[in-house]
């Protein structure tokens, strides 16, 4: 039976267009056996106006850091990406939603 984890967060951050923001979460097991699924949502609403919004995650990079606690060795895991305006209009105000599906 798979164990599914889901987590959201807002930012307040500028991302100007063509402009990328990057974000890592961890250290976390779960990003070692998991699936690792990220999306972003940009808020169209901006001071009383309205814009479309272009964001994207391209890829998602999971990063393993050895560490040794006297004979034992394990890893410190961290899932990376960036957050790209690929719009034509300033990103103020965004989404991250992360899943993770373990087995």
């Amino acid at each position: 039976m798979a164990t599914v984890f889901h987590q959201i967060q807002h930012w307040t951050y500028t991302l100007a267009p063509g402009d990328a923001f990057w974000l890592s979460y961890g250290p976390d097991d779960r990003y070692k056996n998991g699936t690792v699924q990220v999306t972003c949502c940009a808020s169209s609403q901006v001071e009383g106006q309205i814009f479309t919004q272009t964001i994207s995650v391209p890829e998602v990079f999971i990063t393993s850091i050895p560490f040794r606690s006297g004979d034992i060795t394990s890893d410190s895991v961290y899932a990376g990406f960036n957050v790209t305006n690929r719009g034509q209009n300033t990103i103020n105000y965004f989404s991250v939603a992360i899943t993770v599906i373990s087995p």
